[in-house]
């Protein structure tokens, strides 16, 4: 959207944890507002989460589903779905030889940029280390109160995440604060789609 065109060499997201927020605790408390994003390696599982972890390579799996895992959460109801982004650790699934440096990054991307009207090009390399928490809410609650099975996809719009950023006049840092806020922004949790609304 700013006049760039931006070629991906690697474009790699590692998930630490999956979590179910119930409606009633869907409120951002100040500590979460003031405080900094801190997590281990490897969150452990729960009724209502998954310590997943998991590293999703963009450029091999675009468009094709990652299975996370089951949860089993207790009756009550659910509006949101807490991710967070973190460098893997040596047991995650999809981590390999070839992206063995996803266990310092929760966001790695690298490739080329070019200034659509000087044809100039530069490279670009984007190393996210910091936990990316986000909360999605749900376009519907999720009730579980009699055995069900219900199915929440995370998905990710990679193409968004250099909307708003001028390479030429950003540095470095500001870049990697833009994309990281636009990896966060991108993201989308789906349920599927009712009877009623087919």
């Amino acid at each position: 959207d700013m006049g760039y065109q931006v070629r991906l060499d690697r474009a790699l997201v590692a998930v630490g944890k999956v979590e179910l927020v119930r409606c009633d605790n869907f409120v951002v408390d100040l500590w979460r507002i003031l405080g900094p994003a801190r997590a281990k390696a490897h969150a452990l599982d729960t009724p209502t989460s998954l310590g997943v972890p998991l590293v999703i390579d963009l450029m091999e799996s675009a468009g094709v589903p990652s299975y996370a895992g089951t949860m089993k959460p207790p009756p009550g109801r659910y509006c949101a779905v807490r991710i967070l982004g973190m460098p893997a650790d040596e047991d995650a699934e999809g981590l390999s030889k070839e992206n063995l440096d996803m266990m310092q990054h929760s966001v790695l991307i690298a490739g080329r940029v070019q200034d659509s009207e000087t044809g100039e090009e530069t490279a670009l390399l984007s190393r996210i280390w910091e936990v990316i928490d986000c909360e999605l809410e749900l376009d519907r609650p999720l009730e579980f109160n009699s055995p069900t099975v219900e199915n929440l996809s995370i998905q990710i719009d990679h193409t968004s995440w250099f909307d708003g950023i001028d390479f030429a006049l950003l540095d470095e840092d500001a870049v990697r604060a833009r994309i990281t806020e636009n990896v966060r922004s991108s993201l989308r949790a789906a349920l599927p789609l009712l009877e009623e609304e087919l």
